[in-house]
C-alpha cells in the first residue's frame, strides 16, 4: 500500500527522503510542488529527476480528492461531491445570495447538522477529515 505523501510535515518528509536514500533538499522541492504549485502528479515535478519521480510514484500517493459530480442550480448554487480516496465521499456547497456568497465545506465524513441543501446530512458520522 502506498504512503500518503501529504500526511508528512516538512520535517517528517525530510526524514523520509533520507530513509529512501535521497537528500533532504528534495523534501523542500516536493513540498513546493504540492503546496505552492498544487500539482496532482509526481510527473509534473519537473525539477526532480525522472528516477526520483518514478520512485515517488511507486511508494507514495498525492491523494488529491477527485470530483465525482458537480451540480449547478438555476439560483447559482453549486454542489461538488468529492471522492476522498478511502471509499467515502464528502460534499461541498457554494451558495450565492444578493449580499454575497456562502460556502459549506465538509470537515467530516457524515454530518449531524441537518442542512437541507447537503447530501452529507443523511450519512452517519464516520470520521473527521485530516488537514493534509
Amino acid at each position: 500500500m502506498k504512503k500518503k505523501i501529504k500526511d508528512y510535515t516538512l520535517e517528517e518528509l525530510k526524514e523520509e527522503m533520507c530513509e529512501i536514500g535521497e537528500k533532504t533538499f528534495r523534501a523542500n522541492q516536493i513540498w513546493e510542488w504540492l503546496y505552492k504549485k498544487n500539482v496532482f502528479s509526481f510527473d509534473d515535478m519537473t525539477n526532480i529527476s525522472p528516477d526520483l519521480r518514478e520512485k515517488l510514484d511507486k511508494q507514495y500517493e498525492i491523494g488529491a480528492y477527485k470530483t465525482i459530480k458537480k451540480l449547478e442550480s438555476k439560483d447559482g448554487t453549486k454542489k461538488f461531491l468529492f471522492d476522498i480516496l478511502d471509499g467515502n465521499a464528502i460534499e461541498t456547497v457554494l451558495m450565492e445570495y444578493k449580499f454575497g456568497k456562502s460556502i459549506c465545506v465538509s470537515s467530516q465524513v457524515g454530518c449531524k447538522m441537518g442542512c437541507k441543501f447537503c447530501a452529507s446530512t443523511g450519512i452517519n458520522f464516520i470520521r473527521n477529515l485530516t488537514a493534509r
